[in-house]
């Protein structure tokens, strides 16, 4: 059995998860949720989000969960999406930091070709210069380029 060791993030990278993770603690209320960051939580193989957003209720999914990447959208990128959407994510967030792009996956639906039985329904790619929200704060709006570096 191979093990694949993970290059560290880049500095861009680093960068574009702590403006995201900084934007969405303003914008979900401490008392209601809790927004976490990949430095917050225990390592998850190769599929560590870089920062989720969690109801304080237990057992429900989590609102939101963003990755951020320094490599091109892929299959792999799709893989992710299908795990996310089989566990009741209804919104999941790719920050493509290098072509300065945000997919956003939404509506999670069951698909007997997709590897994890789950896959989204909705998939769309935005600019630098699109305004976005999430599902569970639709009134917040950001700007993509706000939460990539310079």
């Amino acid at each position: 059995m191979a093990t694949s060791l993970l290059a560290a993030p880049s500095q861009s990278a680093a960068t574009a998860q702590l403006l995201t993770e900084n934007w969405l603690r303003n914008v979900f209320s401490s008392d209601l949720y809790t927004v976490s960051g990949r430095g917050d939580a225990e390592p998850d193989g190769d599929h560590t989000p870089a920062v989720v957003v969690t109801r304080r209720a237990a057992g429900e999914p989590p609102v939101l969960v963003v990755t951020v990447s320094d490599a091109p959208v892929s299959a792999d990128t799709v893989e992710d999406a299908g795990r996310h959407a089989a566990a009741g994510v209804r919104d999941y967030w790719v920050i493509e930091v290098g072509a300065r792009r945000l997919h956003i996956f939404r509506d999670p639906q069951p698909a007997a070709d997709a590897k994890h039985g789950y896959s989204y329904q909705q998939v769309r790619v935005h600019s630098q210069n699109a305004l976005v929200a999430p599902l569970a704060a639709e009134i917040h709006l950001a700007q993509v380029i706000n939460l990539l570096p310079w």
